[in-house]
């Protein structure tokens, strides 16, 4: 019914490698509302729902499934269990083998989903269990690491934000305020290992500033882990604009790797020179020596993907070749910023002073 691979670019990965989840799909509610249970008659999962204390409905689950997944008794949390979702390996051990079989189970949760927002739907991941993953840290290990299921939790919130609210990737960023992962039990390899993610967001707004997600983790119907993610969304040009260095800052900087970089020098008569670029900061930068004479263009090629160009003049001359901008809008700044945090370091005085001497 789903298409089980989900784009590394989605979850803000480089590679299909860093991908620890696949299989997304809507999670059945523990309640539902009467107004659902009627609208939903013929569903076959509606008949599990009954009257609860609370006079909602509630998927009956039995006893030692609700101690496994610490839904009542010691460990129980209340608000948490208000927006909670079930994960499928729970659902279908109370329906029993027969009625959960294969696609059918996954089809009447979707049906029933179908009619809640999908502000308030939740999702399900199947975890990608691989001991080759880094995560593993390339040695034999008797359980999963913790950290795996921290980096699961963080790309299973981005499919989510994507897909429950009007939040768009490219468009937005997430700015993690607070992150709160409790363990429970070892997870083994062996067994499949199911993601719930559930909206605690007290909001119904469909494009949140503020998030709260929780992401539970199943194995063997029994709840080992939960990660909470407390979140900022904030619109891209807007982070963009806060996050420039140069915005507080005149400090200057060295490239870690200079082949990354294409740095050209070009005059008026059209002739031009490749150079290494050695210094680059708000007003100006450090080049190796060029015999170009002024007025000179610099172009800056940062791995294929940022170009900065500006007018330069020479402000000084040793062993290398010091410039500085003519003139530099904001814009321009923007890309030598995103250069600098991608792969430069801070130089410290000592070490601009000899590079200009």
């Amino acid at each position: 019914m789903n298409n089980d691979c989900i784009s590394p670019d989605l979850l803000h990965k480089g590679s299909a490698d860093d991908v620890l989840i696949c299989a997304p799909r809507d999670a059945l509610p523990l309640y539902l509302d009467e107004t659902l249970i009627e609208a939903n008659g013929h569903n076959p999962l509606v008949r599990n729902y009954a009257l609860s204390a609370n006079q909602q409905r509630r998927f009956e689950i039995a006893p030692d499934l609700q101690k496994k997944s610490r839904m009542d008794g010691v460990g129980a949390d209340d608000e948490w269990n208000k927006v909670r979702a079930l994960p499928y390996q729970i659902v279908a051990a109370q329906m029993g083998a027969v009625q959960a079989k294969g696609d059918n189970l996954e089809f009447a949760v979707a049906a029933l989903c179908e009619s809640i927002p999908p502000i308030r739907r939740a999702s399900s991941f199947r975890f990608i269990n691989n001991a080759d993953n880094y995560f593993f840290y390339r040695k034999a290990h008797e359980h999963v690491p913790g950290t795996m299921f921290i980096e699961a939790a963080r790309q299973a919130v981005y499919h989510h934000l994507y897909h429950h609210t009007d939040h768009a990737r490219g468009a937005v960023t997430v700015s993690v305020n607070e992150l709160n992962s409790s363990f429970f039990a070892y997870a083994e390899l062996m067994y499949p290992i199911e993601l719930v993610v559930d909206n605690m967001t007290p909001s119904d707004a469909t494009s949140p500033k503020k998030i709260h997600l929780r992401v539970a983790f199943y194995q063997r119907q029994t709840l080992f882990a939960t990660v909470d993610t407390k979140a900022t969304v904030i619109d891209m040009p807007l982070f963009e604009k806060t996050r420039n260095i140069f915005i507080y800052s005149n400090d200057w900087f060295a490239p870690l790797q200079p082949l990354t970089l294409a740095c050209t020098l070009s005059d008026e008569q059209g002739r031009r020179a490749e150079v290494q670029l050695l210094g680059l900061g708000k007003s100006g930068c450090v080049t190796t020596a060029s015999d170009l004479p002024d007025p000179v263009s610099l172009n800056i090629v940062y791995d294929g993907k940022f170009s900065f160009t500006a007018g330069i003049r020479r402000v000084g001359q040793g062993e290398h070749s010091s410039w500085e901008f003519a003139e530099v809008d904001f814009n321009g700044l923007q890309v030598i910023s995103d250069m600098i945090k991608r792969g430069f370091v801070y130089l410290d005085e000592p070490a601009l002073a000899a590079l200009k001497q």
